[in-house]
């Protein structure tokens, strides 16, 4: 017995970014931004962190696109700053 494996149908979609999000002044806006995030189709993970102003997320770029993550965060309140990396992407 034997497994057929044709790579032409698998495509690696989990992507992770991270954005500044200079905008969080306390230690509950991280759990205010991570929620939001968290209920977006196509985040797997979200990680947001007061102390050093940013978010790293984890996501299935089959699904949802890093525009629309920006967005995400924007609606929660909390717009991120996009960095110079992320922009050249999107040109």
């Amino acid at each position: 017995m034997g497994f057929f494996f044709n790579s032409e149908h698998v495509r690696a979609t989990e992507q992770t970014v991270t954005l500044d999000v200079k905008s969080l002044t306390c230690s509950l806006c991280p759990v205010t931004v991570r929620k939001a995030l968290e209920k977006t189709e196509g985040v797997k993970e979200a990680t947001v962190s007061y102390e050093q102003h940013h978010a790293v997320i984890i996501y299935d770029d089959e699904i949802i696109d890093i525009p629309t993550l920006i967005e995400t965060t924007t609606n929660a309140g909390f717009p991120p700053s996009v960095s110079e990396e992320i922009e050249a992407g999107y040109e």
